[in-house]
């Protein structure tokens, strides 16, 4: 038996660890790059194919030894292991050809790091298996992009091939070349402070390459309090930079329906999920909903659910099934869809509010990306186009099927004046045709932004004209002209108090006011909202609800009735 030590830190090439002469560096590769990029990029890397020449594993430390009979490699004292790109550095790091299996350790209180391709993950300890591809970095510490915001993830992190995991349940589908990531006994936040104000744990996270993160059951705590254990799934949609589903309950009371409580949730794969939501009010008893998303591959996804809730028209409950064949593409998004009695409620004017329901049988839409506007690029640009087969009812009449099509020419742009003021015009001409009617309108919101002192303001004037008339109520427009006005001024460092309200300058009136008293920290918001409606027909609501501010494009809790901000940025629009 042979032994070499090198000593003084100098470089200790290792070019006979493989397996059948070439594979054994290859695996360490894979499983490195797994690692780092799930916590670093979210990006996942396939697996390579065996390179032609051999590939060196570098170990530099203080101490690095040899045996050339167990093929067994040590380095100790700031040991660094480089291979293809990717560096390794711990206290110890040992390499065994005949096990393979590499295992890094650091000094009590230290840290594993892994780095590469620009990003970092730390962590108490790191074992893998390169025959079979699979790691584990115990006392994980790393962040994962998702939408605007990051996911810190602590815990024991798992790098397995996708056929394996598929045979454990983790995922489904064929087998792809790629690598699955999985949690055990995981905290994730969006917070970035050592003791965030809030955080999920799970004894299982799942990271699906480049769709979804799944946290299974997870408990919520806010702050180092225990509030409830989820009963269902919790899933980021990496695709869509959001939460697909609300982990967090809501409180909300209006004179209709009384005081509701309301959760949504999911049953999720990596393909797909099943999204469930209920509310209870105390004026109208439950309502629910149930649907079933599913990737198709290549950009296709079917969409099916079923709603049963509330008609204030009919003062009923109504089973609304509804279903959707779907393509995105680089910003693209097409869609085929049909429903039965959805429920429609739209505020015309200040004198006049839309409730009844609607059959879509189906409707085609097609919504383009968000382009530049070609002649002096100031402005961003899309469109959308849709066309269908349609019918009303209200509890007055119900309307015969009425085909109708058109489109939506949609502009937004805005000019910084300093850090404490911007202007923005948002637009929107559309024009609908049907067999014997047409209606066009051309509206838009121009405003500005601005700061005073501590006090964040913003102000508007919206105006929309309207020519011909629409055979059906649901899509019909009228004119518009109204100044929107909000303010928000701190209580503390955290506290805020928020006022909007809208003047309706056609009727000279107030129409709407929202007053809200705002908990914001660096990751979450609790609102505390009172909505003044003062228009006919008036609803007056109070709701308490808490948002992650990592996750702006998350939709609103099933049965949670959210207010437009005429203010807010467009959805999706490229920075």
């Amino acid at each position: 038996m042979e032994e070499t030590v090198v000593s003084g830190g100098e470089n200790f090439g290792l070019e006979g660890f493989r397996v059948c002469g070439k594979r054994r560096g290859l695996f360490f590769s894979i499983v490195c790059c797994a690692v780092f990029s799930f916590i670093g990029a979210g990006a996942f890397f396939p697996p390579c194919a065996c390179a032609e020449e051999p590939q060196n594993v570098i170990l530099d430390a203080e101490r690095v030894s040899y045996d050339d009979a167990t093929g067994k490699a040590s380095a100790q004292g700031n040991a660094v292991l480089t291979y293809r790109g990717t560096t390794i550095r711990a206290e110890r790091i040992d390499y065994d050809a005949v096990s393979q299996k590499v295992k890094a350790s650091p000094l009590p209180g230290g840290t594993v790091t892994m780095r590469g391709m620009g990003n970092t993950v730390t962590g108490d300890g790191l074992e893998y298996d390169l025959d079979t591809g699979e790691g584990v970095l115990t006392g994980a510490r790393g962040s994962f992009p998702v939408g605007e915001g990051t996911l810190y993830v602590t815990g024991e992190i798992q790098v397995l091939p996708y056929d394996l995991a598929a045979e454990r349940g983790l995922v489904g589908g064929k087998s792809k070349d790629s690598l699955v990531v999985e949690g055990k006994n995981v905290s994730a936040t969006t917070c970035a402070l050592d003791h965030p104000h809030y955080r999920i744990e799970a004894k299982r996270i799942v990271f699906v390459p480049g769709r979804r993160v799944v946290a299974r059951k997870p408990r919520l705590y806010l702050g180092d309090t225990f509030v409830f254990t989820y009963p269902l799934d919790y899933i980021v949609q990496i695709d869509r930079k959001a939460m697909q589903y609300a982990i967090t309950p809501y409180v909300q009371h209006s004179e209709e329906r009384g005081t509701g409580v309301g959760l949504s949730g999911a049953l999720g794969w990596d393909t797909g999920a099943l999204g469930l939501g209920m509310t209870y009010w105390s004026g109208i008893d439950f309502e629910w909903m149930a649907e079933v998303e599913q990737s198709l591959g290549g950009g296709f996804s079917v969409e099916a659910g079923v709603e049963y809730s509330w008609d204030e028209a009919w003062s009923e409950k109504k089973y609304r099934p509804r279903a959707s064949l779907l393509y995105k593409n680089k910003g693209w998004q097409v869609a085929l869809r049909g429903s039965r009695d959805e429920y429609i409620e739209d505020r015309k004017d200040s004198l006049y509010e839309y409730k009844g329901r609607l059959d879509r049988k189906p409707e085609f839409t097609v919504l383009t990306p968000w382009m530049k506007e070609p002649v002096f690029g100031l402005s961003q640009l899309r469109l959308s186009a849709a066309g269908g087969s349609y019918r009303e009812s209200t509890p007055d009449f119900v309307g015969g099927t009425i085909p109708r099509y058109g489109a939506v020419l949609q502009s937004y742009s805005e000019v910084s004046l300093g850090k404490s003021a911007e202007f923005f015009w948002n637009s929107r001409y559309q024009a609908w045709f049907y067999d014997e009617d047409d209606q066009e309108a051309a509206e838009g919101l121009l405003g500005m932004r601005y700061r005073l002192g501590t006090v964040e303001m913003a102000s508007g004037y919206e105006h929309r004209r309207v020519w011909g008339e629409s055979p059906m109520l649901w899509d019909s427009l009228r004119d518009a002209e109204r100044l929107h006005q909000k303010m928000r001024f701190p209580l503390g460092r955290e506290l805020f108090v928020a006022l909007r309200g809208s003047y309706d300058l056609d009727e000279s009136m107030v129409d709407e006011v929202n007053y809200a008293l705002q908990w914001v920290n660096d990751c979450m918001k609790w609102e505390l909202l009172y909505h003044d409606e003062r228009t006919s027909g008036a609803d007056d609501r109070i709701s308490l609800s808490v948002s992650v501010l990592a996750f702006p494009n998350t939709p609103a809790s099933y049965g949670e009735y959210k207010d437009a901000d005429p203010f807010e940025r467009p959805q999706d629009l490229p920075k």
